[in-house]
């Protein structure tokens, strides 16, 4: 792409690679997965070491930038706080009800230890996937299951990243009804506060850790949004982000700056073209399908494969969660999204969630 493209101009649906961008991110979830999956210690993934996140965590923080910047674009072009709150319900909880019917109804008795007549009578299996709606990760499983994996009992640990997820759009939404929006000094406090609560120490297992970071990425799409048309899209300029990124990754900015990294990443990738895959990505979204049966499936492997290896588990983990993910888009997302088709409810397709 010439270097004299700025983001403005690739920021509808059908000018950019944003989709297949979170296809890939979803992809690398799966990746950095199969190494804890198989070694139980999250630290032994090879980035980790050298950039302080792991891949999938670099992931999520594409996930939610992609999610500043093109839901930051929805409300540009509808700007209808209705439409935003409903558009967003029907992309995330249609989807996760059904994954926690077809967890606790078809998936469960098949993996519990427990007999069918007490799993059955179990409470916990008729609350899963009502308690996963609003408890995401924290919600209590059926009993029983994924006993003897390095992750014990953990049915679907990444589900914690969505009420990150609700709170960046509760926020965003705040943002435009208080017509602050347009503001950059409100942008740009919201990234210094952000940055300070990552800064601070004694935080990175906490929650104001966790909420600073994903802030953080979401807003810096939002600004990214509103400097769009200044914003340059040349490849040459990704060098020194990363560069310095490496050279800071051991500093106490580190995290900071692979962020700041991972964003200008999305950015050039996602201005480019890669013919029928960005084409297909742009009408076919698997990421979230990936993203929410993708750990389930992995903890399976494990669980069912005595002495599963890495390559295995990602492998076979891809296999199945694509094709679980295409049923999902074919049948429960892409049908409940037809419920904004109408004019009242018209938001731009290619405002994806995180995942």
């Amino acid at each position: 792409m010439p270097a004299s493209h700025k983001l403005g101009e690739i920021l509808s649906a059908d000018a950019n690679s944003f989709n297949l961008v979170r296809l890939l991110a979803a992809i690398s979830v799966l990746l950095s997965h199969s190494y804890s999956m198989v070694t139980g210690i999250v630290s032994d993934e090879p980035l980790y070491q050298t950039t302080g996140f792991t891949l999938g965590q670099h992931a999520v923080n594409a996930f939610f930038f992609i999610s500043g910047l093109t839901l930051a674009h929805s409300l540009y072009r509808v700007p209808k706080l209705t439409s935003f709150a409903w558009a967003r319900f029907l992309r995330i909880f249609p989807g996760l009800f059904v994954y926690g019917i077809l967890f606790a109804f078809i998936a469960g008795p098949l993996l519990s230890s427990m007999t069918l007549l007490d799993y059955f009578t179990d409470a916990h299996t008729y609350f899963y996937p009502l308690a996963v709606l609003v408890e995401f990760s924290r919600a209590t499983p059926p009993h029983q299951i994924f006993t003897t994996t390095a992750f014990s009992g953990a049915v679907n640990n990444p589900l914690w990243t969505i009420k990150y997820e609700v709170a960046a759009y509760a926020m965003l939404g705040g943002l435009f009804y208080l017509d602050l929006l347009h503001r950059t000094w409100v942008l740009l406090m919201i990234v210094a506060l952000s940055l300070a609560a990552m800064f601070a120490e004694n935080l990175s297992a906490t929650w104001i850790y966790n909420l600073s970071r994903y802030e953080l990425c979401f807003m810096l799409g939002v600004l990214a949004h509103r400097f769009r048309n200044r914003i340059p899209l040349d490849a040459r300029y990704l060098l020194p982000t990363i560069t310095i990124a490496y050279l800071l990754a051991d500093t106490h900015i580190g995290y900071a700056t692979n962020i700041f990294a991972v964003a200008h990443l999305v950015l050039v990738v996602g201005a480019l073209q890669f013919g029928s895959l960005t084409t297909y990505t742009r009408k076919v979204d698997l990421s979230y399908g990936m993203y929410i049966y993708g750990w389930p499936i992995q903890q399976t492997l494990v669980a069912m494969i005595a002495g599963i290896t890495i390559p295995m588990v990602f492998v076979l983990s891809f296999v199945f969660s694509s094709t679980v993910a295409l049923a999902s888009w074919n049948y429960i997302e892409r049908p409940a999204l037809r419920f904004k088709k109408s004019e009242r409810f018209q938001i731009d397709q290619n405002s994806a969630p995180t995942w």
